[in-house]
């Protein structure tokens, strides 16, 4: 595991972002370059730093391009636990089906 080193004011948190539709979960490191993603219509991207990329490293870790459910849900947040220490709470993204009522 690589633990991010993170800088003063910052939290694992900020580096949390959701879309609007609650479907698509981005992680970003301090350098800014996105080391997660989970998307439920296009899987899982566990990618190292562009940091570590720049110095030759390659850039998956952990990478799935297929819809994603509830136990990739786990297994992305396990990967992002394992590769930088950063724990995404499970509640961050769900699973429910949104009903959406007509205005008749």
């Amino acid at each position: 595991m690589t633990a991010l080193q993170l800088p003063d004011g910052i939290t694992e948190q900020d580096l949390i972002e959701v879309s609007g539709l609650g479907d698509t979960v981005w992680v970003n490191a301090p350098d800014g370059s996105c080391i997660g993603r989970f998307a439920k219509r296009f899987g899982i991207d566990v990618h190292r730093t562009l940091t570590d990329q720049m110095k030759g490293l390659e850039q998956c870790l952990f990478c799935t391009h297929e819809a994603a459910g509830p136990a990739e849900w786990e297994q992305f947040r396990a990967a992002m636990f394992e590769h930088y220490g950063i724990n995404v709470p499970a509640d961050t993204i769900t699973f429910k089906e949104q009903v959406c009522q007509s205005s008749r």
